[in-house]
C-alpha cells in the first residue's frame, strides 16, 4: 500500500533491453528517496513500444531489481493495467488516447506527414536544440485530416506556451534549468505515424494517474522535463519535480548501455559474480558518499547516500573489486 507520505517516486524501465549497472543506480537512489521521508516508489514498465520490447526482458528486470532488494510500493489502483501492484504501459491505450482526445478538443492538435528524410534535412539548419533541429512546424497550418494515412500528430507548444509560459525548472541536483520550448524543441509527437503513442504523452499521463510527485531519472533526460511540465499542464495535472542523476559512463566516458548482454556493466552479470550488498557498496562508493565500499542493503544505501555528490553530469564505472 502507498504510504502516508506526500512524496510518490517511481522507477520506470523500458524493457528493450537488460538493465545495465546505471539503471540499478537510478532505481536505488529513486527508492533512497523515497524512504528517507516515508514516501512510495512504484514500478512501472513502459513496455509501450512494442516493436523494441525484447522478449523475457520485463520478468528478467523485475527480478533482478528484487534480487537487488528493491523492494517497490504496490500501485493500488483498480486498474486492468496494474498487475501485482506494477503499472504496464502496454495495458493503457485507452488512457493515452483519452488524453489525446483532450488536447484535440483544446486545438493544439494537428496532422504531420513528415517523413524522416524530411526532417533529417532540417539537421543542416542553423539552430539546433538538445535533442536534435526542433520541428520546423511544416505541416502546422496545412489543415490535414488528423486520421489521414501516414500521418503523426503533434501538439502546437507555441499555443500551450503562450497560455502556460516556458516551465522554470530547479533540480534537485543539476539546479536551475530554463528552456526555451517552442525554439529548441518545437512542436512535439504524441501519436507516431505507425498508431503508437510517443513516450512524451505516455510518460505525462501515467505520471499524473499514478500521483507521481518526484521524477528521477538519468541526466540525459533533464532536457524532456519542460515539454513534460508543458504537457502536464494542459492535461490539467500537477507537475513532479525533478532530480536528475549522473549518468555512469565508461572509461571513454561513453554512457554504460543495455544494448548488448556483453556489454560492461549489465546487472544481471554483474550478480551473478558478486552479493547484491556488495555492489550497492561499491555505488556508494562511486559517487564518494564513502570512503571504502562496504556491503549495504537498500536501506542502508538509503541511510549512507550523500546527495550532494549527485550534482555533476557523469560519474565513472569502475569494475568492483573482487
Amino acid at each position: 500500500m502507498l504510504s502516508s507520505s506526500s512524496l510518490v517516486g517511481r522507477y520506470a524501465p523500458s524493457p528493450t533491453g537488460l538493465l545495465h549497472v546505471g539503471n540499478a543506480f537510478a532505481a536505488a537512489v529513486t527508492m533512497a528517496r523515497a524512504r528517507r521521508v516515508g514516501g512510495a516508489c512504484l514500478l512501472r514498465i513502459e513496455d509501450l513500444d512494442m516493436p523494441r520490447v525484447m522478449a523475457g526482458a520485463a520478468q528478467t528486470i523485475i527480478d533482478d531489481l528484487t534480487r537487488l532488494g528493491l523492494c517497490f510500493d504496490a500501485f493500488g489502483r483498480d486498474d486492468s493495467s496494474v498487475v501485482n501492484g506494477v503499472l504496464w504501459q502496454s495495458a493503457r491505450t485507452r488512457a493515452y488516447d483519452e488524453a489525446l482526445q483532450r488536447l484535440i478538443a483544446d486545438d493544439v492538435v494537428y496532422a504531420c506527414r513528415c517523413s524522416r528524410k524530411d526532417l533529417a534535412r532540417v539537421a543542416s539548419a542553423p539552430h539546433v536544440g538538445d535533442d536534435g533541429p526542433p520541428y520546423p512546424g511544416t505541416c502546422r497550418d496545412l489543415g490535414l485530416a488528423l486520421d489521414a494515412p501516414d500521418t503523426a500528430l503533434r501538439v502546437r507548444m507555441d499555443r500551450l506556451v503562450a497560455r502556460f509560459g516556458n516551465p522554470v525548472l530547479v533540480d534537485a541536483w543539476q539546479g536551475a534549468y530554463l528552456q526555451d520550448v517552442v525554439a529548441d524543441v518545437g512542436d512535439i509527437v504524441v501519436r507516431r505515424k505507425d498508431g503508437l503513442f510517443s513516450y512524451q504523452l505516455a510518460v505525462v499521463v501515467d505520471d499524473g494517474f499514478q500521483g507521481v510527485t518526484e521524477v528521477v531519472r538519468a541526466v540525459d533526460l533533464l532536457s524532456s522535463a519542460p515539454r513534460q511540465v508543458v504537457l502536464h499542464q494542459a492535461l490539467g495535472q500537477a507537475p513532479p519535480s525533478f532530480a536528475h542523476l549522473p549518468i555512469l559512463v565508461d572509461e571513454t566516458g561513453q554512457r554504460l548501455s543495455k544494448r548488448s548482454p556483453s556489454a560492461p556493466g549489465i546487472l544481471r552479470t554483474i550478480l551473478s559474480e558478486h552479493r547484491p550488498q556488495r555492489l550497492l557498496g561499491h555505488l556508494l562508493r562511486l559517487t564518494g558518499s564513502v570512503d571504502v565500499a562496504v556491503d549495504v542493503d537498500a536501506d542502508e544505501f538509503a541511510a549512507a547516500l550523500d546527495e550532494r555528490r549527485l550534482s555533476v553530469t557523469s560519474l565513472q564505472w569502475r569494475p568492483i573489486d573482487t
